[in-house]
């Protein structure tokens, strides 16, 4: 338990993780709630400005998200050096190691989504003058745990098959480091601006956004772009069952893949990305 304690501390702690996941999403909140919102009429029923503040929530949420998973995948770049030596030569078992991260990012996910949803509540209803709480929190629990468990394991997927194939080259690692932030912000704002469609369910990134989105709005919303997802689409309605299963079977295809992998690796020193 101790293993765990301590990666879970670790991630939350992270001053890197609390400045892009947390800080940076607080100013982009104050852009949503005081600049980009100038462009609204005035005279609009409350339902549309709370749909345009879980818009924001639930793009936000995912770009915090999505530095989290550039956090685990340093995490688990750097513990590649040890834990092959942990794993033959002490107690602990590669069960262990998964379950501590697991819970780390679960963890983490869950904080970082409440604190952003008590900033966006606070600012957006602030500037339009009424209050708009999310409606529906289990909802956004429950997405904020699967997405908690989605970003570990494309983490792990990405990493370790960097790691097995192509070792551990700086330049490669750098950007291994980022393909959760570059993702997560290439689909957010796709799903923002752009009818994606029935694709929504096949990017987990989208399908986040759309669950998170619907979590705080409380309504069903269509499949078009977020940014007009109250209007009528030919799409259809967004499913919450089908979203959460897209989601599920994402995170089991990659754990799938992932696990295996991690019980073969095998030692490499942390200084040999410095030498090569």
């Amino acid at each position: 338990m101790r293993l765990q304690i301590y990666l879970t501390k670790r991630l939350l702690t992270n001053p890197y993780l609390i400045g892009w996941g947390i800080l940076f999403m607080i100013f982009w909140a104050i852009i949503g709630a005081f600049v980009e919102s100038g462009a609204m009429p005035s005279n609009l029923p409350q339902e549309a400005y709370k749909f345009y503040t879980s818009s924001w929530y639930g793009v936000l949420v995912l770009l915090s998200f999505s530095a989290i998973g550039v956090g685990l995948t340093a995490f688990i770049r750097y513990h590649t050096g040890s834990i092959p030596y942990l794993l033959r030569y002490s107690r602990m078992k590669s069960a262990d190691y998964i379950s501590g991260i697991t819970i780390a990012s679960v963890i983490t996910s869950l904080v970082y989504s409440l604190i952003l949803l008590a900033i966006v509540d606070l600012l957006f209803s602030y500037h339009f003058g009424f209050q708009i709480s999310p409606a529906n929190i289990p909802l956004i629990l429950l997405t904020s745990l699967l997405a908690g468990l989605f970003f570990l394991s494309f983490s792990l997927f990405v990493e370790l098959l960097i790691v097995k194939y192509l070792g551990l080259n700086p330049a490669t690692s750098q950007i291994v480091n980022f393909i959760p932030l570059i993702l997560g912000y290439g689909f957010g704002f796709a799903a923002l601006y752009s009818n994606l469609g029935n694709i929504v369910y096949a990017s987990p990134f989208a399908d986040i956004e759309y669950l998170l989105t619907e979590g705080y709005y409380g309504h069903h919303i269509y499949l078009n772009a977020l940014v007009n997802a109250t209007s009528v689409s030919s799409n259809g309605i967004f499913s919450v069952g089908i979203g959460f299963l897209a989601l599920i079977a994402w995170i089991a295809i990659l754990f799938a893949i992932s696990l295996p992998l991690f019980n073969r690796i095998y030692y490499r020193s942390i200084y040999e990305e410095k030498i090569v």
